[in-house]
């Protein structure tokens, strides 16, 4: 892990910092494919295992990308599985995301996978974040995600959750779960908007996925914000070119 640019992430998403609002969600562009992509004025990089191409096997190829680029990169995981949620870890990513967290007492146990004794139950070994280094060790951020209907309902008792760094908001599962028209919503807005009071009066960061300008308009109150994918780009580009 590259623990000057998590460093650099704890400090701008905390309740003082800037924030890194433009991020750019990748689901499945290989290394070859991100050389070119951070070159676009992203803010950070996140990688979708839960959905689309990628591996687990592709996340250290991935990182030595955006480690050259100096961007922060975060994984969403497949799943609540403590041992990939370690291997991620063991690789160097700058922060995970845990999708469909639904109650504080999933979050302890998100906590407990990811973070070292005494704070959690991680247990350390030869891995690709700690070659090369001599520094004390930055725990990724741990943003469990906040996209169904009962994650909505508990998302104050999971920002409660000590090891918790914030959430990531997912309005397009939200929107299924809870029967909103659309993503872009009133519905799926206010839901939002909710979410982010919670977590700024908590102290914590707040994230989210966009993709449509409604979304993105509220990137402002947030910390986190993914722009869109790697998908969108590709289908605008190609729009662009054969139009």
């Amino acid at each position: 892990m590259n623990h000057d640019v998590t460093g650099r992430l704890r400090a701008a998403t905390s309740p003082t910092g800037t924030g890194l609002r433009r991020g750019l969600w990748v689901s499945f562009l290989g290394a070859y494919g991100l050389e070119l992509a951070v070159t676009s004025g992203a803010d950070w990089v996140g990688i979708d295992l839960q959905h689309g191409d990628l591996e687990p096997s592709d996340v250290p190829g991935l990182l030595r990308v955006t480690e050259q680029a100096g961007l922060p990169l975060l994984t969403r995981m497949p799943s609540h599985d403590p041992a990939l949620i370690s291997r991620a870890i063991d690789a160097g990513v700058n922060g995970v995301i845990v999708p469909a967290v639904e109650s504080a007492h999933q979050a302890k146990a998100l906590v407990s996978a990811a973070l070292l004794p005494p704070r959690g139950a991680r247990s350390t070994g030869t891995a690709r974040s700690t070659f090369m280094t001599t520094k004390e060790p930055v725990a990724p951020l741990l943003l469990p995600m906040v996209e169904t209907a009962t994650g909505l309902e508990h998302a104050a008792e999971i920002l409660s959750v000590d090891g918790v760094d914030g959430v990531f908001f997912g309005p397009y599962d939200l929107t299924i779960s809870s029967g909103f028209p659309t993503p872009s919503s009133k519905e799926t807005l206010s839901a939002l908007e909710h979410v982010i009071t919670l977590a700024r009066a908590a102290g914590k960061t707040i994230g989210f996925m966009a993709g449509q300008p409604e979304l993105l308009a509220m990137a402002s109150r947030a910390n986190l914000v993914a722009v869109d994918t790697d998908v969108a780009a590709l289908r605008i580009g190609l729009a662009r070119l054969f139009d």
